[in-house]
Order: C-alpha cells, then sequence, then structure tokens
C-alpha cells in the first residue's frame, strides 16, 4: 500500500510540473525585485517608463506563476521604489527577444527553455532570476535559497554584461559560483 501511494506521488508530480516551496517563492518575490533596483542601468531597461517584470513559466506551472504575481503585487502595491511597475506572465513556448522585460524571473522548466531564457536575458541585457539555483548553469544571473540562512547567489560568469552595472554594496552580499561549482 505504501509502495502504491508513494508510485502514485511521484507520478502526479512527474505529470502536473514541479513542486514548489511557498517560503522560497515568497522571499524570491521580496527580494528579487529590490536586486533589480541596485542595477545603476535600470533606466536603461524601462518599458514605456515602468519595470517590466516578466515571469517565465511551463505551462503546468502557470499556477505558480499566477501566484507570485499576486504575492508581488499585494507587497509592492504598484511600485518597485520609485517606478511603477507591471508583471507579465510568459509561457516558455510564446518566450522570445520581443518579449517585453526589464527582468526576467525564471521558473523549473527543461534545461533548453533554461537555456532560452538566459540566452534572451544576456542578449537584450536584462537581469535573470531563477528559482533553482541549478539553472544558474545554463546562463541565469541570480538565485536564491535558504538553508540555515538566505543566501543569494551570483553566476559570476556573467557579469560581463555591460548592460548591467551593480552597486558595489551588492557585491558584497552575495555568494559567487560559476557552472563547476553548482
Amino acid at each position: 500500500m505504501i509502495r502504491a501511494f508513494l508510485f502514485y506521488f511521484l507520478l502526479a508530480q512527474a505529470l502536473f510540473g514541479y513542486t514548489y516551496n511557498d517560503l522560497v517563492l515568497k522571499a524570491q518575490s521580496s527580494i528579487f525585485p529590490k536586486i533589480m533596483l541596485l542595477d545603476k542601468k535600470i533606466e536603461d531597461k524601462l518599458v514605456n517608463n515602468k519595470i517590466i517584470y516578466t515571469i517565465v513559466y511551463d505551462e503546468s506551472d502557470y499556477q505558480t506563476a499566477l501566484h507570485v504575481k499576486q504575492y508581488i503585487n499585494a507587497t509592492f502595491k504598484g511600485h518597485f521604489d520609485k517606478y511603477p511597475y507591471e508583471v507579465n506572465l510568459v509561457d516558455f513556448a510564446d518566450l522570445s527577444i520581443k518579449t517585453k522585460a526589464s527582468a526576467l524571473y525564471v521558473l523549473k522548466s527543461s534545461a533548453d527553455n533554461i537555456r532560452k531564457a538566459a540566452n534572451i536575458a544576456e542578449e537584450k541585457g536584462i537581469i535573470s532570476f531563477s528559482y533553482d539555483i541549478n539553472n544558474l548553469k545554463y546562463g541565469l544571473l541570480f538565485s536564491l535559497i535558504i538553508e540555515k540562512s538566505t543566501m543569494l547567489y551570483l553566476n559570476k560568469e556573467y557579469l560581463h554584461i555591460k548592460s548591467i552595472d551593480f552597486v558595489d554594496f551588492l557585491l558584497q552580499m552575495v555568494k559567487f559560483i560559476d557552472k563547476n561549482n553548482i
């Protein structure tokens, strides 16, 4: 009986998308928009004088993306500091270089989808955030995990993007990693 329940649980998880830690989602939803503001060139990333925070998701994770959007809107109430913002939800299938975005927040997906999002972020010169730290090896810039304490990770291989320039304070707070030690 226990084996059947375990098999059903694992099968359901595979069929209906990934599982997410609500505490991590809320922490990332609170912190990632603030990190965007530490980019000295944030003005260059505005779209129609607004920050467009784009959440990229697999079709099976639409409800998770919607939950993150609702949490951001409840927390920030229309402004990231002095900048008005808009949260857009974009399925990986619809993501392209034409997608309006000041930053990307990428939920879990296949390696190909993660690479696609990372390449678009790099080409657009915008900051990319990942729910899963393991996705930094595909080119995303930031992730945050909660262990004994909250740790913010920065993929040092992508600091060369010229259109992103962080304040020194942020660079003193993060833990640098590269794809070889993720």
